[in-house]
């Protein structure tokens, strides 16, 4: 997401002649800096008013100087007149930030990135930097051994993935179950769990989102055709046409503050991790992935960008998805084999997880 408040709040697009809408808060500190500061837990700030007010207030925020009490009028009334973004998704995982936000901001339009979730967790491994003196496969196997391990963590995500597609807030109260786990605190198990796209959208598509107001880019489609995939972003947060001084800048494809780390073996899952970890991932998000981003577009009104080739291609339901004949009901033969090699393995290597 730093990418794209870059792209979003440049000198260049933000002070554009001819801009018709407010420009955004721009600093020279993003977020992420300011949520690191002593005395704050960015994993829990947006449920703690008083502290997301005081946030807002030091990124120099319309309304960052509201009482908790006037917040939402105040939000209400700037609206027409100032913009603001919020470009730090620490509140992800919260079971409660969606009502929240419901609460103080209803009206705020949300673009989530998605990226395949493996390669997601290597990214964010990498770009980290907290685990300078480990390797990615210690952290997964410690997270595979949570799952076994702690109580009540495997019965919830079994529940989870019985949830019926359509039913939502069976999905969401899993997920808040999940989420209050105390393995949940700890930052190495939501580089894994971070990837439950299915579940943890759940609480966010029954709480909060609204239709017209979000939209999920794939993030490999974002980086690989970045002038296509922000010329939809622009339109669907301004709904207008993208400026010259916009598309410009997204011609560029410049990447910023791109993780600057010497990639090594540490930070790549080896085989074995791969399949374990994979084999996961594809009980809980590749089976459901594009069945959710279908009822997002067509029955919640959803913006989808992207998600129409790699990596996305073997996932059930790719092709329907692109207008392409197909089965939901059909599993492509790669996937069924994946999940049979992987418990062979599995089954033959029970201890990895304490390895």
């Amino acid at each position: 997401m730093t990418d794209l408040y870059e792209q979003l709040t440049a000198a260049s697009v933000n002070n554009a002649p001819g801009r018709p809408d407010p420009p955004l808060p721009h600093g020279p500190v993003k977020e992420a800096g300011l949520l690191s500061r002593g005395g704050v837990d960015p994993l829990r700030l947006l449920p703690q008013r008083q502290q997301y007010v005081e946030y807002l207030r030091l990124l120099g925020r319309p309304c960052g100087n509201a009482s908790a009490g006037t917040f939402p009028e105040c939000v209400a009334s700037a609206s027409s007149s100032h913009l603001t973004l919020d470009a730090t998704p620490t509140y992800f995982f919260s079971s409660v930030a969606p009502l929240l936000l419901r609460e103080l901001s209803p009206l705020s339009k949300v673009v989530m990135m998605v990226r395949e979730p493996m390669e997601r967790a290597e990214m964010l491994f990498r770009h980290t930097g907290a685990w300078s003196n480990t390797s990615i496969d210690a952290l997964a196997s410690k997270f595979l051994t949570a799952l076994r391990t702690e109580r009540g963590a495997a019965p919830i995500l079994a529940r989870a993935a019985a949830c019926p597609p359509s039913d939502v807030l069976c999905a969401a109260s899993a997920w808040r179950d999940f989420s209050g786990l105390a393995m949940m605190d700890a930052l190495e198990h939501k580089l894994f769990a971070g990837g439950l796209y299915c579940y943890a959208l759940a609480v966010w598509r029954y709480h909060y989102f609204r239709p017209g107001r979000v939209m999920l880019v794939d993030s490999h489609a974002y980086f690989s055709r970045r002038e296509q995939v922000m010329e939809q972003i622009i339109r669907f947060l301004y709904g207008r046409p993208m400026l010259p001084e916009e598309r410009t800048l997204a011609a560029t494809g410049a990447v910023w503050r791109k993780a600057k780390v010497v990639p090594s073996p540490k930070h790549t899952l080896s085989p074995v991790l791969r399949l374990e970890v994979g084999a996961l991932y594809e009980e809980h998000v590749t089976r459901g992935l594009f069945r959710m981003l279908t009822d997002m577009r067509s029955q919640e009104g959803a913006w989808v960008v992207g998600f129409d080739g790699e990596p996305w291609t073997a996932y059930p339901g790719f092709a329907e998805f692109n207008n392409v004949e197909t089965d939901w009901d059909v599993v492509p033969a790669a996937v069924v084999d994946r999940w049979s090699v992987w418990r062979a393995v599995h089954d033959g290597l029970s201890s990895i997880g304490d390895m």
